[in-house]
């Protein structure tokens, strides 16, 4: 139920964060980065966890993947439901006592404090009721906030004490490549989606999500170079228009399968991307 793809998912996201800090501060400040590691692997698993346990009537009737479709965990009767629901406020108690400590023993800022806090409460109201913004529209750009915005942000915290506007600019093209990402996923799970009453973009766009599928690659770039030199390095810049050719493979391709895995591929190539672009600026 950890799902691992996307646990080492977000330990990329935050690298990438963690890379854009110490491009600003001069050097990698590995104590800090270690904590705010511990605390995001915590509250990821939370999210996971009442993920699981939030969407076990729609994995049910979907097919499992490695991006969608849930673990199967639940929908195969190997654990009860209460076990994951039990493990999601387990690791969310770790998530809070270990991010306190740290910061009372002064390993994390007030900052990323509060971004670790605001991350759990929004992971932990993605799936979970009353909000489960997952199954009002809102899960997509929910989702994309959360691992494209403060994961990131929370690895940059750690090295320079605060998130910036400049921060934040950067990764633009990071949330756009995510929302991407997301849309493939939901697609590949719309139906169950749908039976069971869960409003994600897939759903409630159909075919049409192709058109926002397309806006979001040529957003993601546009943003891309748009930024270059006054907020993204030219070796950024230049590191994930390599990225292109995938993108473009993604999105020629979406709809036309059931299982979209190539929406993924493409956010983690430039993700992986932004991050050597970042250490090599």
């Amino acid at each position: 139920m950890s799902r691992p793809l996307m646990l080492a998912a977000g330990v990329l996201v935050y690298a990438l964060g963690v890379s854009m800090g110490a491009h600003a501060a001069g050097e990698i400040d590995w104590a800090t980065c270690t904590t705010g590691l511990i605390t995001l692997l915590a509250a990821n698993l939370c999210a996971h966890f009442a993920d699981e346990y939030a969407d076990r009537d729609t994995d049910a009737l979907s097919r499992h993947t490695w991006f969608s479709g849930g673990s199967g965990v639940l929908s195969s009767g190997l654990v009860a439901p209460a076990f994951a629901l039990r493990a999601a406020l387990s690791a969310a108690a770790c998530a809070l006592l270990a991010s306190a400590v740290f910061a009372l023993l002064g390993w994390l800022t007030p900052a990323a404090l509060a971004i670790i806090w605001l991350g759990l409460a929004g992971g932990w109201n993605y799936s979970m009721p009353p909000f489960a913004l997952e199954r009002r529209g809102w899960g997509e750009v929910t989702n994309a906030m959360l691992g494209a915005l403060l994961i990131p942000l929370l690895g940059f915290t750690t090295q320079v004490g605060t998130p910036t506007l400049e921060a934040v600019l950067a990764l633009t093209p990071v949330f756009s490549i995510t929302m991407v990402n997301l849309l493939g996923v939901h697609w590949a799970d719309r139906r169950a989606d749908a039976a069971v009453g869960k409003r994600t973009l897939a759903v409630i766009l159909g075919e049409r999500a192709l058109h926002l599928h397309r806006a979001l690659v040529a957003l993601t770039y546009g943003l891309t170079w748009l930024l270059a030199g006054a907020v993204l390095p030219l070796s950024v810049v230049i590191a994930i228009t390599l990225t292109l050719p995938i993108s473009l493979w993604a999105t020629a391709t979406f709809t036309r399968r059931e299982r979209d895995g190539t929406s993924s591929i493409a956010m983690a190539a430039l993700m992986v991307a932004a991050c050597v672009g970042w250490r090599l600026a």
